[in-house]
């Protein structure tokens, strides 16, 4: 579904990419990238929306160029600015994306309900408090039968009990998902996902969730590394069963990439 090759982009005025060759199949699978703030996971996502011009490199969504796609139905995401076009009350927002991508209203109302987020029906969405507001993003972006999901830190101000809710749902739905967040805890709900490590705008993987507790960042280029990170503070190498530090160890990828530097 999702087939990026040597993304690069570089934003005007800028010499630093803030994207740097990013390699990446997605196909009846899903992957949780973990990055700091500022990695460029947003800019991947936006990228792969249309909303970002790549400086070299494409990205294909079901075999097309997402420079020439227009409506494309299966394609998802919760990005706020996505719903923000229009200023209209959340119930009219959800018979409008419903009309678009042909699914039925029913669907996203039942998801709000679940969620304890019936009354933001009648709201706008910046009369919403900034967790609600996530939330009802997140919530169109699993409706009316997506194909591909694109979601950009989803748990950000969501209380726990929303929370396990929303991995419950990740979890169950029929599609391909890339979801980025910065909390490297939330990995063990996702068990059977692939993992990608964003840093500096380089994108390391995949690896497998499941095989967090053998990873390890190690200083310098290792014969063998499973993948290699040419940053700003050194090279490193992503290594199995042995190395510097243990992946799983870090409270987020730059405290651990700093902690070798």
């Amino acid at each position: 579904m999702l087939d990026i090759r040597g993304l690069t982009v570089t934003f005007p005025g800028t010499t630093t990419p803030a994207l740097r060759g990013i390699d990446l199949r997605l196909e009846g699978a899903k992957m949780v990238v973990v990055g700091a703030n500022g990695s460029g996971k947003t800019t991947l996502i936006r990228s792969i929306l249309g909303l970002v011009a790549p400086s070299s490199g494409s990205i294909a969504v079901g075999g097309t160029d997402v420079r020439t796609i227009r409506g494309e139905p299966g394609l998802s995401t919760n990005l706020a600015e996505v719903y923000r076009l229009m200023s209209l009350p959340v119930r009219d927002l959800v018979r409008l994306f419903a009309r678009l991508k042909g699914g039925d209203p029913a669907e996203m109302e039942g998801h709000l309900r679940s969620f304890e987020l019936d009354p933001a029906l009648g709201k706008r969405l910046y009369e919403l408090s900034t967790g609600q507001q996530k939330l009802v993003g997140d919530l169109f972006a699993v409706s009316f039968g997506p194909r591909l999901v694109l979601l950009d830190e989803p748990f950000d101000n969501v209380d726990f009990g929303r929370r396990r809710r929303l991995v419950g749902l990740l979890r169950a739905l029929p599609a391909d998902v890339l979801l980025n967040t910065h909390e490297l805890e939330l990995l063990g709900s996702f068990a059977d996902w692939q993992l990608g490590l964003m840093f500096e705008g380089q994108l390391l993987g995949p690896f497998s969730v499941a095989e967090l507790d053998r990873l390890y960042l190690t200083r310098g280029e290792v014969r063998g590394a499973l993948a290699v990170l040419r940053s700003s503070v050194g090279t490193f190498s992503v290594t199995r069963d042995a190395g510097d530090r243990p992946v799983k160890s870090a409270t987020s990828l730059n405290a651990l990439v700093e902690s070798l530097a």
